[in-house]
């Protein structure tokens, strides 16, 4: 088994979310030092919270928290849910231009859809423009197990 998917792509979901959060905390520490404590700030800071981790769970919640090549098939977990996809399954890979999030469509709907997106491991690429190894090397693995 090859793992395809960060070790910190679980984490990472988490990690934006708690930036936010301590960015948060800081204002409101330095207003509650201006201005003293009031309601005001504590709903504020409540509210903006709240709409932060509902964007970021918006953005985040689609993305895989482990990508397994198991040969024949790939194990995808996502939360609770584990699926075995065979690689038969798979018609297309696409990186976006930074890298960071790699999705996979497929021909028959799956426990998550008819794609999923999670982060790759880190590739060494010195040419930005040249295409992810783990795109090309899928892409070949699924079309010979077509054949």
């Amino acid at each position: 088994m090859r793992q395809l998917s960060s070790s910190l792509s679980s984490r990472s979901k988490w990690g934006r979310f708690l930036i936010i959060v301590s960015g948060l905390l800081v204002l409101a520490a330095v207003r509650l030092m201006e201005d003293g404590l009031s309601w005001r700030l504590v709903i504020e800071a409540c509210g903006m919270i709240a709409f932060f981790w509902v964007m970021d769970m918006v953005f985040s919640s689609d993305l895989a928290d482990e990508v397994q090549d198991c040969g024949d098939h790939l194990m995808v977990r996502r939360g609770e849910v584990t699926e075995r996809i065979p690689l038969t399954n798979l018609r297309s890979v696409e990186v976006d231009p930074d890298g960071e999030v790699m999705t996979l469509h497929f021909v028959r709907s799956t426990a998550f859809g008819r794609k999923i997106a999670f982060n790759p491991v880190a590739s060494l690429r010195l040419n930005p423009f040249r295409e992810h190894p783990l795109v090309e090397d899928l892409m070949n693995r699924a079309h010979a197990a077509r054949l």
